[in-house]
């Protein structure tokens, strides 16, 4: 009867609270990978020049200043638009091997009793044989 009541506490906390439990760790997974690739800060910064390089334009009225502030300020926008894409990109790529991960920890999750059993039972299978 002991047994039966363990097994019976073992089953409850195995598919609810444990369950849960899998589910605030993988919470706490993906809200460090969205800080640590700074991914809201990125999108919001997406287009803004790359670590703020950009000309200064002198007073006086010079085409090739001018065309100086445009061509530098182009150009830091599009390598800070390209480095901040890459890292956004494999923070997303990092998210989605996490969020498979999830998927497969859980199929682990809900079939290891039943492996359990499983290899308990073929165990005996191959001592009586």
């Amino acid at each position: 009867m002991l047994f039966v009541s363990i097994l019976h506490h073992y089953l409850l906390w195995h598919y609810t609270n444990a369950f849960l439990e899998i589910f605030h760790v993988w919470t706490n997974f993906f809200w460090f990978i969205v800080n640590f690739f700074s991914i809201p800060q990125l999108l919001r910064s997406l287009f803004s020049p790359w670590k703020r390089i950009v000309e200064e334009r002198k007073k006086a009225f010079d085409f090739e200043d001018i065309a100086g502030v445009v061509v530098i300020g182009i150009f830091s926008r599009i390598i800070g638009f390209i480095l901040r894409a890459v890292i956004i990109l494999t923070g997303m790529f990092t998210l989605t091997l996490l969020l498979v991960a999830l998927f497969v920890v859980y199929t682990f999750w809900l079939l290891a009793p039943a492996f359990m059993v499983g290899s308990l039972v073929y165990g005996v299978i191959l001592m009586f044989s």
